[in-house]
This record gives structure tokens, sequence and C-alpha cells, in this order.
């Protein structure tokens, strides 16, 4: 693989916690790994540096708004802009990534593509409409989904998804693809990084408990209700639930009065792992994903999935049968969770170690390197 210097640009970046922000910091971390040169180009962020150097690779930071509670970045072109603007146009960056189709930085990235002459790869990273479970805000939503779509299409990027589901999304806004570049992890690390805390012993939960956790924010697409009406159905089942946002004081109001159900608010990735290695299964009745970071994550830990058919799911799960595939709503999450916790404990190992070895070999960074290599000879 030649040596290449790759303009990545991600709405949002580190320290902002996510899914995408985790993809693009691994994959930098990889392609500098491999000999490349790599820039990261973010949206500002309060306390975060216009540039930074991290470790072989440079993160600046475009001047905008966060609109949203942080969810919609909206570049500021102003003087700082223009400036930093013209220092990336100096740099002698021969590959774009841009990481999600929707925001208006990435029509900034798509726009430094084409005032380079550099080929583009615009990477859908969900499955889904994005939601703000309100009727007329999501109406609003979809709306500039095609909006901006429209003009990404316009730029002719090689438009490729983290997941075949992802692929499939594209299609709603007319785009034929079938370039795959996946999510991943480096799933020693991942458990290496864990800090150790024993959560069954900080929250009383007894060794043999059957221990379900919820990892993902506190929005109405992500589940976390029908997390806590399963909680409700499934007494003997212990819930720790991990995460922060919009929903969040309602959740507290309801678990309150679930004895079973312990709030940990956000976590640090090192507690993320420390959580999923006392767990014993992974809920996630989310309704849109591309790839979740977070179910390899669980997959770095054997921490079986009770997960609905979205996103990365088919990708990692295929049709193993090592956790629960099963529908958003609190009965079918109910049922699925009850389904494991009655496994022998013999048989739950079982599928724990085959879940770990698929997600331990079968989705490495060198791997998504070497699929984003492949997609620039279409550009």
């Amino acid at each position: 693989m030649a040596p290449h210097h790759y303009a990545i640009f991600s709405a949002q970046y580190l320290p902002s916690m996510g899914g995408v922000e985790l993809f693009s910091d691994n994959l930098a971390r990889e392609l500098v790994h491999e000999g490349h040169q790599v820039s990261v180009v973010a949206s500002a962020r309060k306390g975060a540096p216009a540039r930074e150097d991290r470790d072989g690779f440079q993160v600046v930071r475009l001047p905008a708004a966060q609109l949203l509670d942080g969810r919609l970045p909206v570049t500021l072109k102003d003087a700082a802009y223009r400036r930093i603007w013209g220092r990336l146009l100096d740099e002698d960056v021969d590959r774009v990534l841009v990481n999600t189709r929707f925001y208006p930085h990435s029509l900034e990235g798509l726009r430094f593509a084409a005032e380079k002459g550099a080929p583009a790869v615009m990477l859908e990273h969900g499955s889904a409409h994005l939601s703000f479970g309100i009727p007329a805000a999501d109406a609003v939503v979809k709306r500039w989904e095609h909006l901006v779509t429209a003009r990404a299409r316009a730029a002719r990027p090689v438009f490729a998804g983290v997941s075949l589901a992802a692929c499939s999304w594209l299609e709603h806004f007319g785009i034929k693809t079938d370039v795959v570049i996946n999510n991943a992890i480096d799933a020693a690390a991942f458990r290496d990084g864990s800090s150790g805390r024993d959560f069954r012993a900080e929250l009383g939960i007894a060794p043999d408990a059957f221990m379900a956790c919820f990892v993902g924010r506190f929005v109405a697409e992500k589940g976390p209700l029908a997390v806590l009406d399963a909680a409700r159905l499934l007494p003997e089942v212990s819930f720790v639930m991990a995460g922060a946002g919009p929903e969040e004081d309602h959740i507290r109001a309801v678990a309150d009065y679930l004895p079973n159900v312990s709030l940990l608010g956000r976590l640090g990735r090192e507690d993320v792992s420390a959580l999923f290695g006392c767990a014993n299964c992974f809920v996630s009745p989310t309704r849109s994903e591309g790839m979740a970071t977070v179910l390899l994550e669980a997959g770095a830990w054997g921490c079986l999935p009770v997960i609905c058919p979205v996103g990365g799911v088919a990708d990692v799960l295929g049709d193993s049968g090592w956790g629960e595939i099963c529908g958003a709503s609190a009965d079918e999450v109910t049922a699925a969770i009850a389904r494991l916790a009655v496994l022998p404990a013999e048989e739950r190992a079982r599928r724990s170690a085959a879940f770990r070895e698929r997600a331990e070999t079968g989705f490495t960074w060198a791997h998504t390197a070497a699929q984003l290599d492949a997609a620039y000879p279409c550009a």
C-alpha cells in the first residue's frame, strides 16, 4: 500500500464520545501505523484546541456552533475558518474520507476534496433517519437529510457504508453502493484498558445472578425505555444502565421504582470495558445504527447481545445464534432476555467464547484500512 495523506472529516471528534468519534480516532491511528499521514478535520468544541497533535497525526477543528445539545454542529465561516481552511489547502492531502452524510461539516469535506482535486469517500454510519422522538422535529430532520444528501450526491464521491445495512439505507436516497468499510475494534486493547471495576460488588449483584446491561445515549431511538419495561417484567434479572441524555430525568424517575435497576450515569471507555466484563448480556433495542461500536465492545468480552436487527448486526452475528435478535418492543426485548437468562451456564459460555472470537478476528482496524484503500480506485 503506497503512502498517502488522508484528510478525515468527522463533524464530531474526541473529547466528544460516540461511535463515529472513536471510528475516526482508531482509523487514524491504524493509518499512521501503516505509514500514512493523517489530518482529522472536526468541528470546534468548547475547551478543545483549534489544532493539536495526537500520536502521529494532527487534529484541526473548524469554527462551529454546536446546536441541538451538540448533535448538530454548524460550520461558522469566519476569519478563523478562512485562516484554517487556507492552511489545510496547503497540506499535501491526496485522499479524503468524509464520515456521515448529513452534517454541514460533511459538505465542507466534499468541498475540500474538490478544491484539492482529491478523490473522496463518503461513509454512511446510520441505517435510518435521525430521530428526536418528536414527530414534528423528525419531519424537519428528514427533509434536512434529503436536502443535504442531494448536495452530497452532486459532488460525486464514492459512497460506502460501515455495514451492509448502511449500504442498503443509502438506497433510500437513490444511492446504490456495495462498498463496505466496516467499523472495527482492537478487542485485546479494549479488554486490557478496563478499569477493573467490579460492578457486581459495587451494586450488590450476586456473582451467579443474571446481569443485563445497557450502554448508550438516553434518547428514544436507542430504546432505554424498553429496557426499563423489561426490568419491570423480569424482577429476577439485574439491570445496569450506563448513559446520559435527554431522557435521563424520565429514566431516573422510572428506575426509582425498580429495585433491580441500577443507573451509572455516563461512563468512560475504561469503565464500559469493565462493565461488559461483569455482565452476562448487553441489551440494545435501538432503531438505528450503522455498525455499533458498542456491539463490538460487547463482543470483545463475549457479552451476549439482545439486539434489534439494525446496522451491522447481520455483519457481526449473521445467523450464528450467539445472542438474541429481536424487535424493539418491550415484550420482544423481555422475551429475548428471558431466553438467555434460562440457558445452562455451559451453553452461555460456549456462545460467549464464539462471539468473543468473532469480535477478536473479524473486525480489525488493519482490515478496515484495507477496505478504505480499496474504495479509492473507484473514485
